[in-house]
């Protein structure tokens, strides 16, 4: 598996961009803003009693470790990281502003409730508010994203040296249990591996079958290319989902796949008009 990427050197890629692509100023701003936020949320690494065998064993029985051990998450600091989240984000996108305030209500004014949200989240990848908009889900799942990720991370780097990656070869995350949000094929034999949305954890997939639901047919699952090819963007007709795709292979170096993420979010805007989620 790729080595997880540091909050410091995402920063200091992202200021780099900042003056590589000022198309996107609005948007690594936001991000360098809300990376910064979390980083300051000083997690302490798992204390884990996790074997090589155990992991073993549930990886080939393709249960996601998160099944196995919970990661810790600190309430207090959640509840403020969620606030500072929110805030950012009203700042930056003004006209969502009261999406970000609504979802800091629902996630700081009923601990109880907002505990339960982060259980069922953390176990299931869900957001079980089926009354909410799909522009404040998607808003609540970005701050829950952010607001988690210091946690998922102490989690993520105790147990994703123990797993054997050729073991895994599934749609959600080894680790946490979470969904890719990015694809990457590999410079040297184009093997297709996935960024988890959650935990940033990198993972081996078979290419030719839609990383949601396994999708083959041709009629309904392709991909487009991005201008010089570099970029790739697969949609299912199936489960009308989508997944951007960096191609190593069109590119010099290795890229940072957490910086991709945010660079890539024009085609999550041509995606999602095209009625792809």
């Amino acid at each position: 598996m790729l080595e997880a990427t540091s909050d410091e050197e995402l920063l200091a890629a992202l200021e780099k961009a900042r003056e590589n692509y000022p198309q996107l100023e609005q948007t690594i701003d936001l991000h360098r803003q809300v990376i910064a936020a979390r980083s300051e949320l000083q997690i302490p690494v798992a204390e884990l009693d996790a074997s090589k065998d155990e992991v073993a064993r549930l990886i080939d029985e393709r249960t996601p470790l998160i099944r196995r051990w919970e990661p810790a998450w600190d309430v207090d600091g959640f509840t403020t990281l969620v606030a500072r989240v929110c805030e950012i984000g009203a700042a930056n996108r003004v006209e969502l502003a009261s999406l970000f305030d609504e979802v800091s209500g629902l996630l700081t004014a009923d601990p109880e409730r907002s505990k339960k949200l982060v259980s069922n989240y953390l176990a299931e990848g869900g957001i079980e508010l089926p009354e909410l908009p799909d522009e404040t889900r998607g808003v609540l799942s970005f701050v829950l994203i952010h607001s988690l990720h210091p946690s998922l991370m102490a989690f993520s780097s105790v147990l994703t040296p123990l797993v054997r990656d050729e073991q895994w070869y599934q749609r959600s995350c080894p680790v946490c249990g979470g969904g890719p949000d990015l694809g990457y094929l590999e410079k040297e034999v184009g093997g297709l591996r996935l960024l988890c949305s959650r935990c940033d954890t990198v993972w081996t997939y078979k290419r030719g079958e839609c990383t949601f639901c396994g999708n083959t047919e041709r009629e309904s699952f392709a991909y487009y290319l991005g201008d010089g090819e570099t970029y790739r963007l697969y949609v299912c007709d199936n489960c009308k989902r989508y997944l951007k795709v960096v191609d190593g292979r069109q590119m010099s170096e290795r890229p940072l796949l957490t910086l991709e993420r945010v660079l890539t979010v024009g085609m999550d805007v041509s995606a999602r008009r095209e009625g792809y989620r």
